[in-house]
C-alpha cells in the first residue's frame, strides 16, 4: 500500500507512514515447514497419522508408537518384543518416515535368513502401501533377487539389506539379532562386516548436522539365551549407555504378550494358542520377552556361568604371592584345520578360602586363556607349553603344575617335556612318576599326565564333569569378565600402564575367555550308564578350551584331597593326652557309671 504523509508535532515536519505493509508469504511458508519437519522428526507416529488412508487395515497403537519414538530419538536401542507385536512392520514404517524427513540417509538392514527376511519386509512394504500410500509413494522398491530388499527415494535415502565389506552407511538395523537354532543370526558377519560400515556423518552446507543422530544402531528381537552375544554383549552395552551414558544415548525395553494384548494388537485367543503349543522355555522367550538359560540339561546353567565371569584383571605371569598355586592345563591337538580343532591353554590360580565353611577348598581363578592352531610337531608344542609354565613359576616352580592329556599324541608331548633341557632349567617329571624310564636325575615332579576315560579310568570323565558342576554352582570358580574393554582397563590400572600399544595383546585372554563361555554354553550332559558324558549342541563349536579347564579342575581336586589328608593326619594338641589312656576311656565315679562299667565287663 502507498504511504501517506502525516504531520509530526514533535519533529515539526511531515513524515511518511505506511498504514498497511505487504508480507512475504514465502518466508512464512519456509519457517512453518521447518517447524513441522522438526516436530515430525521427534514424533514420527503423528506424521503417519496424517498420511494414513481411510481404508487402512492397521492404525498405530501405543506399543508401535513407543517403538517408533525410541528409534527416532536414541542412538543405541535394543527392543525385545513378543510375537505378534508387528516389530518388522513398525520398524520399516519408522525408517521410511525417517528417510523422507531426513534426505540422503543410508540404512542397512540385517536378519538371520535374508531370503525369508526379504519376503517379510516386502510383504510389510506392500501393506504400508495400502495403509500409508503417501509415505510409500516417496519410495521405490528395487528388489533384484529373492534374498534382497531395497527401497530408495529420489532424494538419496536408501534402506537395503545389502551391506558389503568396506561400504558406507549412516545407521544399522539388526532384526532377530538373538535368533538361535537352525536360522541363527550371523553375529560374526554383523560385527565384522556391517557395523564397521556405519561411519557416514550427515552434513548440511558442509557442516555437521548437530540435530541428526549419527552412528545409530537399532536392535530388535525376541528373547534368547543369556549366553548369546545379543544379550551378553549388545544388550548389556545398550543398557549401560541407558544408565550411565549421555542423554538419548541408549534405550532398552522389553515388551511381553501383555503389551500386545493391552495395546489391541492381538486377541487373547492368540496368546492361549501360543501357550498351549510352545514349551515353557519357548513361551518365556517368544511371548514373555524373558531371557533364559539353555534347556536340555545344560552342563552349567547360564545364570551360574554368568555369575562366575567376574574376574577383572587377567594374569600373564606369576603374581608374586608365594602361597598361590598355579595349574597350567593343556589340551593337546595334532589335527589340521579341517575340523577346526586347536590347542588350548588354561591357567588356574589356586588360593585358600579364608572362611571356615570352605577351609578345605581352593578358590579357582581362571587367570589366563589361550587357543591356537597346533604346532607342526610335539617338540614345538611342548616348548610353547613349557614357556608358558615358566612365566607362572616362582622359587623354582615347585608350586606350578602342568596338566596334559597324556593319551595318543599327548604322550609324545609329555615325553618331550621330560627330556633334558639345555637352557639351565631343571628337567621335569610326572608327579606319579609315570614314564619312569625317561625321568632325569633331580627332575621336578610337576607334570600330571591325565588319562581321561569312562568307568575304571584313572580320571573318569563323568567324575570330572560332576566336580566341575559342583565347583561352579558353589561359586568356587571365577572366570575373566566378558567385557573386554573393562578388563583391559583393570589390567592396565593394576600394572600402571598408561599407553595403548599392547591393548591387543592384553585383550586376547579376555576374548578367549568369552569363547570359553560360549563353548560351555554349547554343551549339555547326557546320562551314560551310571555316569555322565557331555554332548555338543552345535558341532561347529569346539570344546578344546573347556577340556583344558576341565583337566585343570581335575588336578585341583587332587590337590584339595591331598590338602585334607595332610591337615587331618597331623596330631592335634589333644593327641598326647588321649594316647595316655591306652584306649581306656576314664569314667567318673557314681552308681550309674559303676553299673555301666560292670555291664561293659
Amino acid at each position: 500500500m502507498p504511504a501517506r504523509a502525516v504531520y509530526s508535532q514533535k519533529q515539526d515536519k511531515w513524515i511518511k507512514k505506511e498504514y498497511e505493509k505487504a508480507y512475504d508469504y514465502d518466508v512464512l511458508c519456509n519457517k512453518s515447514a521447518a517447524l513441522m519437519i522438526s516436530f515430525f522428526r521427534w514424533y514420527p507416529d503423528y506424521f503417519c497419522d496424517l498420511c494414513r488412508s481411510e481404508n487402512a487395515v492397521y492404525s498405530l497403537e501405543l506399543p508401535q508408537r513407543l517403538m517408533m519414538r525410541i528409534d527416532a530419538r536414541y542412538r543405541n536401542s535394543y527392543e525385545t518384543g513378543s510375537r505378534g507385536l508387528t516389530k518388522t512392520y513398525t520398524k520399516l514404517l519408522g525408517k521410511m518416515v525417517k528417510g523422507i524427513l531426513w534426505t540422503g540417509i543410508i540404512m542397512r538392514y540385517c536378519a538371520p535368513n535374508y531370503k525369508q527376511a526379504a519376503a517379510l519386509a516386502t510383504q510389510a512394504y506392500h501393506q504400508i502401501e495400502k495403509d500409508y500410500p503417501i509415505i510409500a509413494s516417496a519410495w521405490r522398491l528395487k528388489n533384484d533377487r529373492q534374498d534382497m530388499f531395497r527401497i530408495v527415494t529420489d532424494y538419496g535415502s536408501e534402506f537395503t539389506m545389502y551391506a558389503p565389506r568396506g561400504d558406507n552407511c549412516g545407521e544399522t538395523i539388526a532384526e532377530e539379532i538373538g535368533a538361535e537354532g537352525a536360522e541363527k543370526f550371523d553375529m560374526q558377519k554383523y560385527e565384522t562386516d556391517v557395523l564397521p560400515t556405519c561411519r557416514i556423518v550427515r552434513q548440511v552446507n558442509q557442516k555437521i548436522d548437530r540435530t541428526f543422530i549419527n552412528g545409530q544402531h537399532s536392535h530388535i528381537s525376541n528373547a534368547c539365551s543369556k549366553q548369546n552375544r545379543a544379550y551378553s554383549v549388545h544388550r548389556n552395552n545398550v543398557l549401560r549407555d541407558m544408565i550411565f551414558g549421555e542423554k538419548y544415548e541408549g534405550y532398552v525395553i522389553d515388551m511381553s504378550w501383555i503389551t500386545s494384548l493391552m495395546g489391541n494388537l492381538r486377541d487373547i485367543n492368540y496368546i492361549k494358542d501360543m501357550k498351549s503349543k510352545l514349551s515353557s522355555t519357548d513361551f518365556l522367550r517368544e511371548m514373555c520377552a524373558r531371557y533364559t538359560g539353555t534347556e536340555e540339561n545344560p552342563l552349567i546353567d547360564e545364570a551360574t556361568l554368568a555369575r562366575s565371569q567376574k574376574l577383572m584383571a587377567m594374569e600373564d605371569k606369576h603374581c608374586g604371592d608365594p602361597k598361590a598355586i598355579y595349574v597350567v592345563s593343556h589340551d593337546v591337538s595334532y589335527v589340521d584345520s579341517q575340523i577346526n580343532a586347536k590347542c588350548a591353554d588354561v591357567v588356574v590360580k589356586l588360593t585358600h578360602f579364608q572362611n571356615v565353611a570352605k577351609r578345605d577348598k581352593y578358590r579357582k581363578q581362571v587367570v589366563y586363556v589361550d587357543a591356537y592352531p597346533p604346532p607342526n610337531s610335539a617338540y614345538l608344542q611342548a616348548q610353547k607349553l613349557k614357556d608358558l609354565w615358566r612365566r607362572f613359576c616362582l622359587n623354582g616352580g615347585e608350586t606350578t603344575y602342568l596338566v596334559v592329556d597324556a593319551q595318543a599324541y599327548g604322550t609324545e608331548v609329555v615325553e618331550e617335556l621330560m627330556k633334558p633341557t639345555s637352557d639351565g632349567t631343571p628337567p621335569l617329571c610326572c608327579v606319579n612318576h609315570r614314564f619312569a624310564e625317561l625321568e632325569q636325575p633331580r627332575a621336578l615332579p610337576v607334570i600330571y599326565p591325565l588319562k581321561a576315560g569312562t568307568r575304571g579310568a584313572t580320571d573318569e570323565d563323568g567324575a570330572m564333569i560332576q566336580y566341575a558342576q559342583i565347583e561352579f554352582e558353589q561359586g568356587n570358580v571365577e572366570m575373566l569378565t566378558t567385557n573386554v574393554l573393562d578388563g583391559i582397563e583393570a589390567y592396565k590400572r593394576k600394572h600402571g600402564i598408561k599407553d595403548d600399544y599392547n591393548d591387543r595383546k592384553i585383550a586376547l585372554p579376555y576374548q578367549k575367555s568369552a569363547e570359553l563361555g560360549q563353548q560351555i554354553a554349547n554343551l549339555k550332559t547326557q546320562v551314560s550308564g551310571i555316569s555322565l558324558k557331555e554332548i555338543r549342541r552345535s558341532k561347529g563349536i569346539q570344546r578344546d578350551i573347556w577340556s583344558a579347564l576341565k583337566y585343570a579342575l581335575r588336578y585341583s581336586q587332587i590337590l584339595e584331597d591331598s590338602l585334607k589328608k595332610e591337615k587331618y593326619r597331623a596330631k592335634s594338641e589333644w593327641a598326647e593326652m588321649i594316647a595316655g589312656f591306652n584306649g581306656n576311656t576314664p569314667v567318673a565315679s557314681g552308681k550309674r557309671n559303676d553299673l555301666l562299667s560292670l555291664r561293659r565287663r
